[in-house]
């Protein structure tokens, strides 16, 4: 819901957000085991030194894909933690690019290593903001070398410029995400819309605390502008919804049903199990920060000036 705006600009805002929930879905109708693999067709690759991503095409459905592949198996935690990510983004129909588990022992088309799982990724419209030179936009919310942890002013001003950048950066917000850099954010020209890519860096850093000491020191010194709140309204509202459909429980067990397509060998399987329990341990951390979060942004909006 959008508040303190004029009632035609709501009406735009939400068909900006309508389409670009349009745009993230994805049917994965590939993954389909009836799916006819002969319809898949490789495109393109690009073989990285530690990572295999091979475009396919679904020439029935017209529908382009990524396959990605870590060539070290201590990587494997990194896809897992990328379809995870993306279940929470879909249960609030965040503005991110899809992914889903293509398991070990499941033939795929671009698979490189065949016994070890893969993920597939749909493609988001646009650019990245890096490689069209869009006017400065930083929704980056932890990056030591300029010492930001947490919400800044200018992450503010920046996500109050469109729903979508709201929603992304609580979305990071919730996830612990530190990788949102301007690499990492897709503008589409056509539509006026952003997306976020790239979810592996998640669950690292408690994002939710940082911020609440960042609102608070903020708040402190000085009120946010009108414009400030509405953009604090769209990212606390975002961050309910996440909150209410993603419970600490619900995002454990997602993970380790995902663990378990690992088909990963004794050593490896301790690895990733350790990634595993550190990573359970920040997603409760960060949830229930969030939750604090949340509450002191419900009383700096209640309380200001209308």
């Amino acid at each position: 819901m959008i508040y303190s705006i004029p009632y035609y600009i709501k009406i735009v805002f939400m068909i900006c957000l309508l389409s670009t929930i349009e745009q993230c879905k994805a049917s994965f109708e590939v993954l389909d085991p009836s799916y006819d693999q002969k319809n898949i067709r490789i495109i393109g690759q690009k073989n990285k030194k530690k990572v295999y991503v091979v475009i396919v095409e679904d020439q029935l459905h017209k529908k382009i894909y990524c396959v990605k592949q870590y060539c070290e198996p201590d990587k494997i935690f990194l896809s897992l933690k990328e379809v995870l990510i993306s279940l929470i983004a879909e249960s609030a129909n965040i503005p991110v690019n899809r992914v889903r588990l293509i398991p070990a022992e499941t033939f795929f088309p671009g698979k490189s290593y065949k016994k070890r799982i893969a993920t597939l990724h749909t493609f988001t419209p646009g650019k990245s903001l890096q490689s069209i030179n869009y006017p400065k936009v930083d929704i980056q919310q932890f990056n030591k070398r300029r010492k930001v942890f947490g919400l800044t002013r200018d992450v503010i001003n920046h996500m109050s410029l469109s729903p979508n950048l709201a929603q992304i950066v609580a979305f990071d917000t919730f996830t612990g995400s530190k990788n949102r850099s301007r690499v990492n954010v897709f503008f589409d020209e056509k539509s006026n819309d952003f997306y976020g890519i790239d979810l592996k860096k998640a669950f690292l850093k408690d994002l939710g605390h940082l911020t609440y000491e960042s609102i608070k020191k903020m708040y402190a010194a000085k009120s946010f502008t009108s414009r400030q709140i509405d953009a604090l309204k769209i990212y606390c509202d975002t961050l309910k919804k996440l909150i209410t459909k993603n419970p600490p429980s619900d995002i454990c067990k997602k993970l380790d049903a995902l663990v378990k397509t690992t088909n990963l060998n004794n050593k490896y399987v301790l690895l990733t199990r350790s990634s595993v329990e550190e990573c359970k341990e920040m997603i409760r951390q960060n949830y229930n920060s969030t939750k604090k979060l949340v509450k002191l942004l419900d009383d700096i909006i209640k309380n200001h000036p209308k």
